[in-house]
């Protein structure tokens, strides 16, 4: 059934079957009328699906995809403020800044959402842990972090991406470009991690412990390589909570 038909089918049935609603809590009733409607159509819980739904990647002559590493579904979890909700097929749409929804409605259709930042407190998808960016003052608009390390000190990793001119003569016209960036996050405060000394200027008093880490592992967390990194975060949080043996 298509979407506009759907609701105006249900005002007007509303109308026929002489649905008289109190002005006092007319919308109230209204409101719940129209999310049983959707839910029973969609087969969804309307507290999830609260964005607009999704065509996919812009077309065109465009090289590479929009999507945080690649641009497979993968299985994934939402929490928000009211609920967890598990067993979803997600994506993250980095240039849209929008985590996408599949799901089968009750007539067997099969619909896309962007899901709205806003009402997201934590998502995984695939096994990967996403956050929203803290301290960004627009939530609507706030990016989906990766969470490398998490304790005291939060190892974040974003991969925003924008669409740009190619330049040559290739067989495409557009390119997704990544913006790979890297943050610290502690006590509230959020600092680009721009290498091991971002790390022994925070903590000055564990300088030379993360050093000795350093050569006794024989980690380099050069720019890109998350994983050492994650290590010497891992190794700094253990300092920090008295663990270290």
């Amino acid at each position: 059934m298509d979407l506009k038909i759907g609701v105006l089918s249900l005002l007007l049935l509303l109308t026929a079957t002489n649905h008289v609603i109190p002005q006092e809590n007319g919308n109230q009733k209204a409101t719940l009328l129209v999310s049983q409607y959707f839910d029973n159509l969609f087969g969804a819980d309307e507290r999830l699906i609260t964005g607009p739904f999704y065509y996919g990647p812009t077309r065109g002559s465009i090289q590479g995809h929009p999507y945080y590493i690649d641009d497979f579904w993968k299985d994934g979890t939402i929490e928000t403020a009211d609920d967890v909700f598990r067993g979803l097929k997600l994506k993250y749409d980095n240039y849209l800044n929008r985590i996408i929804l599949m799901y089968t409605s009750t007539d067997n259709a099969v619909y896309q959402v962007g899901l709205r930042p806003g009402n997201i407190v934590r998502a995984t998808i695939g096994g990967n842990e996403f956050i929203p960016l803290p301290v960004f003052a627009d939530s609507i608009n706030t990016p989906f972090a990766e969470v490398i390390s998490d304790g005291e000190v939060q190892y974040l990793v974003t991969r925003l991406k924008t669409l740009q001119i190619t330049s040559g003569s290739g067989s495409s016209d557009y390119v997704y470009k990544e913006n790979f960036r890297q943050y610290l996050c502690h006590n509230g405060t959020l600092i680009p991690f721009k290498g091991k000394n971002s790390l022994f200027r925070l903590f000055p008093e564990l300088k030379e412990d993360l050093k000795r880490f350093i050569r006794m592992t024989n980690i380099y967390p050069t720019r890109k390589n998350t994983q050492d990194r994650a290590k010497l975060i891992d190794y700094c949080n253990t300092l920090l909570a008295g663990n270290d043996k």
